[in-house]
C-alpha cells in the first residue's frame, strides 16, 4: 500500500530514512560533471545531466548514455568516473542549507538508505562536516543487490531498525526514490527546495529544518 506524509513533523514517526545526494549534500553537479569529463561524448549540459540522471542507479546511467550517443561509454568507464568523482568532490560537494542543523537536533531515530557506495556516503558527509552531526548506519543499495526505484533498500533499513514501514518516513529529492518509499509503504516527504515539483502525490518541504518543527 502507497502512504503519503499529513505532516513534515518527524516526531510523529519512529524512523527517518534518509537519501543522500540531493537530500543532505549537494552532489549532482559534481556526479555530472566527472560524467561529461569521463565521456567527451555526451553533449548535455551539466544541468540537463543532473534533471535527467537524479537519483539514478549508475549502471542504467551509463545504459541510457549509450543508447542516446552510441560509442560514448568507454569499457572503463566506472572506473574513470569514479576516480574524476572523488577527484572534484572536494571542490563541489557541499551541504544541503538546514542540514547540519537537523542533523545536529533531530531526536528521532534516523538513518542514510543511498544507491551509492557506502564509502561514497560517508566520504561526502566528512568533505561536509557533518559526520561531528552524524552517527546513525548508512546503508547502500549495493549491500542488498537493489537499486531505487525498488523498495528493497528502504524495507533493508526498517527491518534493521525493528520499525514497521507505516511508521517509516522517507526524505527524497528525485523522483525514483519517491517511488521505491511509496513501493515500501512507507510515508515520504519530497525535498525540493528549488521547486521543481513531482508527480508522485506526497507532500513537499523546501527546508529541511522544517522536519524540527
Amino acid at each position: 500500500m502507497n502512504a503519503t506524509t499529513t505532516g513534515s513533523s518527524a516526531a510523529q514517526y519512529s524512523l527517518i530514512i534518509f537519501d543522500m545526494d540531493g537530500t543532505l549534500v549537494q552532489s549532482e553537479d559534481c556526479a555530472s560533471t566527472a560524467l561529461k569529463e569521463v565521456m567527451p561524448g555526451l553533449l548535455d549540459s551539466v544541468d540537463d545531466i543532473t534533471e535527467r540522471y537524479r537519483g539514478m542507479r549508475l549502471a542504467n546511467i551509463f545504459s541510457d548514455i549509450e543508447k542516446r550517443y552510441p560509442g560514448a561509454v568507454p569499457h572503463d568507464c566506472l572506473e574513470l568516473y569514479r576516480k574524476q568523482e572523488e577527484r572534484l568532490s572536494r571542490d563541489y560537494i557541499v551541504p544541503c542549507e538546514g542540514a547540519a542543523e537537523l542533523l545536529s537536533q533531530l531526536e528521532t531515530p534516523h538513518c542514510i538508505a543511498s544507491n551509492a557506495p557506502v564509502k561514497k556516503t560517508r566520504r561526502s558527509l566528512s568533505i561536509c562536516d557533518l559526520s561531528r552531526h552524524y552517527s546513525s548506519p548508512v546503508y547502500s543499495a549495493d549491500e542488498v543487490g537493489a537499486w531505487k526505484p525498488d523498495p528493497t533498500l528502504f524495507l533493508h533499513a526498517s527491518k534493521e531498525h525493528g520499525v514497521d514501514a507505516q511508521m517509516c518516513l522517507v526524505v527524497e529529492d528525485s523522483d525514483v526514490g519517491i517511488q521505491a518509499g511509496l513501493a515500501a509503504g512507507m510515508h515520504v516527504l519530497h525535498y525540493d527546495p528549488h521547486c521543481r515539483g513531482t508527480h508522485h502525490p506526497v507532500a513537499s518541504i523546501q527546508s529541511l529544518t522544517e522536519l524540527l518543527k
